[in-house]
């Protein structure tokens, strides 16, 4: 019994959290939110949302992990550092558990923002400031995000886009519960 209680409790939490911190400053988002994307000058963009785990605020650079079919949106509270989301044609290098784009090239970076480019830039206008994003099943896979403009190497820092959540935790959930009532 205490063991499909836990199974339970387990699943549930799982199905319920939309934010989960995982360790060298990973967090997968399961859940839609927005982004609001802040800066430290010219070192580091910071990342603050809320959800229904809470709020995150001020997170330099994180990796952050995304659900295909939910809708993230990515919006620049700064005026001055271009935001974009680039696909791993992009070569960035990992130092001291930081990530920096290794191009300072414009037509370098401009060929990695994912297409249509309009719609993965968050720019001064007539670009919006926001960029939203539903990633589809084909969209599984590693991206990175970095300020455009190209001396700032160090803001940069990577997404990853993983599957929606398998239908086998709501299988596990469903035969959990009808060995609760058994028990009973």
């Amino acid at each position: 019994m205490k063991k499909v209680i836990t199974l339970l409790t387990l699943a549930a939490n799982l199905s319920m959290a939309a934010t989960t911190a995982l360790p060298n400053n990973t967090f997968a988002v399961d859940e839609g939110v927005a982004f609001m994307l802040g800066n430290d000058g010219a070192s580091d963009y910071f990342f603050s949302w809320t959800d229904i785990s809470g709020t995150q605020t001020d997170i330099a650079d994180p990796t952050i992990i995304l659900t295909v079919g939910e809708t993230y949106t990515f919006t620049r509270t700064s005026s001055s550092h271009p935001f974009g989301i680039l696909n791993d044609s992009l070569s960035v290098s990992e130092i001291g558990g930081s990530l920096f784009r290794d191009s300072t090239d414009s037509s370098v970076i401009n060929a990695a923002i994912l297409s249509p480019s309009e719609d993965f830039t968050a720019d001064p206008p007539p670009v919006a400031t926001t960029i939203s994003w539903t990633p589809g099943s084909a969209d599984v896979g590693d991206y990175f995000y970095t300020c455009l403009v190209t001396s700032h190497t160090g803001m940069t820092g990577r997404i990853q886009v993983v599957p929606e959540p398998s239908s086998q935790l709501l299988v596990i959930l469903g035969l959990s519960s009808v060995l609760l009532r058994r028990q009973r």
